[in-house]
């Protein structure tokens, strides 16, 4: 059997070994002192004496046999960049089962999915959970609203001294979001809930930027066992008018809650003071809002069950108005976001 060690390794005590040989050393001694057999020592004497120090080169041991050309692992790796469906599958997800089906249809190889599995992390692949995009974003508008109106949006703004303030809308339900807690081994903790229930609060938040870009803010409004349509939209946004001083530039989505007679009247109400712009459709990653329903449903809510909707109500107001004029946690809501903004409080 072939003694541990690389190539090199193997060389050098080889040599070594011989060495002390022909200085007199016992075979015996030597052995012992390199970890091998006597009858290693004689055969490496051996092999020097047959062949010189030729014979006590040691040469790598080849190893398994690759089971895919490098044309045929380029082509697997190009199938992972696109969607399973494209090549037939039902879904959209890609496993180490699916993927060893596939190049045993193709190229008639057998893979065992574990050693499929340390195949894809050796070549930079691990499992991941995909990000839901809907079907009607169109990225193009996406880029162009980015291009064009965003530019127009934010110059507008310095213009005429205006603060840019993003809306959006959301909810929160009786059951919490749960997540791991510490618990004895083997005593899953139990989190008593109320069920069975439609309560809810819903909640309207405003991400705003002073005009000078120097100043975020946040203004928050809730409702028990409601949501915001078009009339409390309406008068959300007198709130805010009242809250904000001088003119206001409102960016939001193109939901029915954001169009009809009461936003009508509110904007002839408010022409003075109230414009109101467009984000292009299904794009959430541009409103910095949306981070904070990240920050409030999953960092401070998690694991919160309430006894009813007024207790979640006080729950939630309370921590928006801890962080209404928080710089830096309302900074990283709005760099959370992909709405690009260059705020002077950063310099």
């Amino acid at each position: 059997m072939r003694t541990q060690g690389s190539p090199e390794e193997l060389e050098h005590r080889r040599r070594l070994a011989v060495q002390r040989l022909l200085e007199g050393y016992p075979a015996e001694e030597v052995a012992e002192f390199l970890d091998v057999s006597t009858r290693t020592v004689w055969r490496w004497l051996a092999l020097f004496r047959a062949e010189g120090s030729k014979g006590l080169t040691a040469r790598p041991v080849p190893g398994r046999p690759r089971k895919l050309t490098s044309t045929q692992e380029k082509i697997i790796l190009r199938w992972l960049r696109h969607s399973p469906t494209v090549l037939g599958f039902a879904t959209e997800l890609w496993s180490a089962p699916r993927l060893a089906q596939l190049i045993e249809q193709e190229f008639d190889i057998r893979f065992n999915s574990r050693s499929l599995t340390v195949w894809l992390r050796d070549r930079g692949f691990t499992p991941q959970k995909p990000q839901r995009v809907p079907r009607e974003r169109v990225p193009t508008k996406i880029e162009a609203w980015l291009a064009t109106d965003w530019p127009r949006i934010k110059k507008k703004a310095r213009r005429q001294d205006a603060s840019l303030v993003l809306i959006d809308e959301s909810g929160l339900l009786m059951a919490p979001l749960v997540r791991r807690t510490w618990s004895p081994k083997g005593q899953t903790p139990k989190q008593v809930q109320k069920s069975g229930t439609r309560e809810k609060v819903s909640i309207a938040s405003a991400l705003w930027v002073s005009p000078r870009r120097d100043r975020l803010g946040l203004f928050s409004r809730t409702l028990v066992n409601g949501y915001f349509d078009n009339w409390y939209v309406a008068a959300f946004l007198e709130a805010l008018l009242k809250e904000l001083a001088g003119r206001l530039i409102v960016v939001w989505d193109g939901g029915n809650m954001h169009k009809g007679d009461p936003i009508r009247g509110t904007q002839r109400a408010f022409a003075d003071r109230l414009i109101l712009e467009k984000l292009p459709p299904y794009a959430p990653m541009l409103n910095p809002v949306e981070p904070v329903w990240g920050w409030l449903k999953h960092s401070r809510l998690n694991n919160f069950a309430p006894h009813n909707a007024i207790e979640l109500d006080a729950r939630a107001v309370a921590e928006l108005a801890a962080i209404q004029d928080d710089q830096a946690l309302l900074q990283s809501f709005w760099h959370a976001s992909d709405l690009p903004l260059r705020l002077t409080l950063l310099s």
